[in-house]
């Protein structure tokens, strides 16, 4: 069986500011963590995470990536110039992008290869809203925007993470149980190993998104197929966000 480092993603969202960089930089900085954990503020906070947690363990990134590499496209910024501000990944895909800017699955494919081409770990994220759920066809729109996402990209040495965050899930209190979790990562593996080869989809960690909180992270982390976690609102509250974090490290000791 692959070994894979568990992963914690804080998802700030449009939150943050220089309080929650602070109080950050208190919690985590002087660190050691079995388990990779990663912050993604708004763009215009990046740089200054990137200084004030440069020498600890914690790893910065970007909630979205441009599908443009430069031009006169007023308000995106490019995977290139993530990078030069000190991103080592970014998000891709998530719900929010999908329902409120019209982000679809060909955009992902061309935003992940722009991830690629910039040494951008790329985080797509995927998952069935409540009407698709009800009627039966999580695992059909689960397929299909990993196929339309991920197919013909080459990833070379490049990591890659799937988010699955089911969307009836994210900010509802109303998180998947950890065994139907899982029912659903062994089945996105399954899907990755038709699309990128076995070996290469056994090295894919695969985070689950949505209502995450220290009540619930460790009997998710304990589930074969899920490898992570992609935290929203718990993530603001550094206390908390911490807390998720010891768990995720607890699950990488073990």
């Amino acid at each position: 069986m692959t070994e894979r480092r568990p992963i914690v993603i804080a998802n700030w969202k449009l939150n943050g500011g220089v309080d929650l960089i602070c109080s950050s930089v208190v919690s985590f900085m002087r660190k050691h963590f079995e388990a990779q954990i990663a912050i993604a503020p708004p763009y215009i906070y990046i740089r200054d995470l990137h200084h004030f947690l440069q020498n600890s363990e914690i790893v910065i990134g970007s909630q979205n990536v441009s599908k443009f590499d430069s031009g006169a496209y007023t308000g995106e910024t490019s995977a290139q110039m993530l990078k030069e501000a000190g991103s080592s990944f970014c998000i891709i895909g998530h719900s929010e992008r999908r329902e409120m800017f019209t982000e679809n699955d060909a955009s992902c494919h061309i935003k992940i290869k722009r991830a690629i081409d910039s040494q951008l770990m790329p985080v797509l994220c995927i998952g069935e809203n409540s009407k698709q759920r009800e009627v039966g066809i999580t695992k059909d729109v689960l397929s299909r925007q990993l196929h339309e996402s991920l197919t013909g990209l080459e990833f070379g040495d490049i990591d890659l993470c799937v988010a699955y965050e089911p969307v009836w899930a994210i900010g509802t209190g109303q998180a998947a149980t950890p065994e139907t979790a899982q029912e659903v990562h062994a089945y996105i593996r399954e899907e990755l190993q038709s699309i990128l080869g076995e070996e290469a989809a056994n090295k894919v960690r695969i985070l689950y998104g949505g209502s995450v909180n220290k009540s619930n992270a460790a009997e998710l982390l304990a589930m074969t197929d899920i490898d992570g976690l992609l935290v929203g609102g718990a993530s603001l509250d550094p206390e908390h966000f911490a807390a998720i974090c010891l768990q995720a490290n607890e699950e990488a000791q073990q």
